[in-house]
């Protein structure tokens, strides 16, 4: 089994609950959402910066599996991207020998279903104002794969909210009561750079909802990966 994977290196973990463990990271190429605010960038070719290799893709499995098997000092491996349920065949492949962290834009809940082995997901939870097109399907589709992946004694799911600075304040509050029962607590992430008085207003009502925290994308700050 291969999968086209952008990068693969060790840093510190920069968003949500989790902020600042040491993580293993795979990145896969490609997206399905298009949001006006992403900045991810891909390769064609992957590039290995655990063992300074660039490798042609797609990558295959094995590989994958002993970059994973061979990591020391870390929290977890992220799989990130891109969307890392477009590559779920190949994650559900992996042998669980570390915590397997999930980085997700929850948009794809039949892919989801494959995944129900992961430890940990950070899934976002899409604003209206951050989707191009289709928002109504995508929310839904998003409900249900925080369903599937919901919060449990076994693994812990939190959803990530990245606002601009103008919102809908209420709508923000009603997509979020509509997952509300499926995670541990609600991140609300600025996007980078914004002015976060509105965020702020934001969590205080929130609160009275569920765990609403504030968290900026902290390794921009730091300036690392």
């Amino acid at each position: 089994m291969r999968a086209n994977i952008s990068e693969i290196f060790y840093s510190i973990q920069g968003e949500g609950i989790f902020c600042g463990v040491r993580q293993l990271f795979v990145r896969f190429s490609g997206c399905n959402l298009d949001c006006y605010y992403c900045d991810t960038q891909y390769s064609e070719k992957c590039v290995d910066y655990a063992s300074g290799r660039e490798l042609e893709n797609p990558v295959g499995i094995d590989y994958v599996q002993r970059v994973i098997d061979s990591a020391t000092s870390i929290h977890s491996v992220s799989f990130t991207g891109g969307e890392p349920l477009l590559y779920a065949d190949f994650i559900s492949g992996l042998e669980k020998t570390r915590t397997f962290y999930l980085e997700s834009n929850m948009s794809l809940p039949e892919e989801a279903r494959k995944l129900k082995h992961v430890d940990i997901v950070a899934g976002d939870l899409k604003v209206r104002e951050a989707l191009r097109a289709g928002y109504e399907e995508i929310y839904e589709r998003t409900v249900e794969t925080f369903r599937i992946l919901r919060d449990s004694k076994e693994r812990v799911t939190f959803a990530k909210i990245v606002l601009p600075e103008q919102f809908d304040f209420e709508d923000v509050m009603a997509r979020a009561e509509g997952i509300s029962d499926y995670v541990r607590c609600f991140v609300l992430q600025p996007v980078f750079g914004s002015d976060v008085r509105n965020i702020l207003k934001l969590q205080e009502k929130m609160l009275e909802l569920a765990d609403t925290r504030v968290i900026p994308q902290v390794h921009k700050y730091l300036g690392v990966r």
